[in-house]
C-alpha cells in the first residue's frame, strides 16, 4: 500500500465510550458515496460469507486489514468465534481492541500475518485494492498458509468493469481536478483467473460471490473468493 493509502488511514480514529456497528462501518471507510452500505446490508454480507465459508461456534476468524473490526463485530453477533485481526492504522486497530478486548490485535501492515499460528478462517475485506499484484500475491500466499480451513478476499475490484466503474468517476470531474483527487490513490483490479491460478497452484477449491451486498452500488464492478482446503471438506 503506498504511502498516500496509509497517511489516510492513520487519520481515521474516534474517541467514543462505545461503538456501534454503524460507527464501526464508517470507520471503516463504506460511509459516502458508491461505498455506502448501512447496517442491515452489512449484517446480511456478513452471514452470507460466514455461511459460504461454513462458519461454526467456537471456530477463529482473521482479518487481514480488519480497520476498526465493523466485518468481525458483525459476526461476533451471529457466532460465538474467537477473534483477530492485523492493520496499519494505529487508531482503527485501538477501537478494534476497545469493542472486541477478547481479540488478537495486531498493529502491522498486511504481509506481517503471524507465521506462528494458524487461524481456522483468514479472511480481508475491501483493502486488496491497495496492494499491487507483487504485493497482493505475498499477503493472498500468507492468508492461505495460516489458515486451517478456508480462506476469503472480499470487495475486490473487477478487471473486466475497469473501465466503466473508473469512467463514472472520471465522469464526475474535469480531468484537472480527477488527477488532483486520485493521483497516488489508484486502485489495482484483479481477474478472476489470478485467483483461480493461485488456487491451482495450492490445490485449493474456488468460489466466486457475486452481488453479495444488497443495495451497494459498487456490486457490479466487484467480486468476492473463497478458497477452500480439500482436505477440510466434507
Amino acid at each position: 500500500m503506498n504511502n498516500k493509502w496509509k497517511e489516510i488511514w492513520n487519520k481515521r480514529s474516534a474517541d467514543h465510550e462505545k461503538f456501534s456497528l454503524d460507527d464501526l462501518i464508517k470507520l471503516d471507510g463504506f460511509d459516502t458515496g458508491a461505498g455506502k452500505i448501512d447496517e442491515k446490508d452489512w449484517r446480511y454480507l456478513t452471514n452470507k460469507v460466514a455461511e459460504e465459508l461454513g462458519l461454526h461456534n467456537g471456530e477463529t476468524v482473521f482479518e487481514v486489514g480488519c480497520g476498526a473490526g465493523a466485518f468481525l463485530y458483525s459476526l461476533l453477533e451471529q457466532y460465538d468465534l474467537k477473534v483477530g485481526g492485523l492493520d496499519y492504522s494505529e487508531g482503527l486497530i485501538e477501537i478494534a481492541k476497545k469493542v472486541m478486548p477478547d481479540g488478537n490485535w495486531i498493529l502491522d501492515e498486511a504481509k506481517n500475518i503471524p507465521d506462528d499460528r494458524e487461524f481456522d478462517y483468514v479472511i480481508s475485506h475491501g483493502v486488496f485494492h491497495y496492494f499491487d499484484l507483487n504485493y497482493a500475491s505475498q499477503v493472498l500466499g500468507k492468508m492461505i498458509k495460516s489458515a486451517r480451513k478456508s480462506i476469503a478476499v472480499l470487495e475486490v475490484p473487477d478487471l473486466d468493469t475497469k473501465d466503466e466503474a473508473e469512467s463514472i468517476r472520471r465522469d464526475l470531474l474535469t480531468e484537472e481536478d480527477y488527477k488532483k483527487k486520485y493521483e497516488g490513490l489508484e486502485h489495482t483490479y484483479y481477474s478472476k483467473k489470478w485467483f483461480e491460478s493461485m488456487a491451482i497452484e495450492n490445490d485449493l477449491e474456488i468460489i466466486f460471490l457475486e452481488g453479495v451486498i444488497p443495495n451497494y452500488a459498487q456490486n457490479k464492478y466487484r467480486f468476492g473468493v473463497i478458497m477452500k482446503k480439500k482436505e477440510n471438506n466434507s
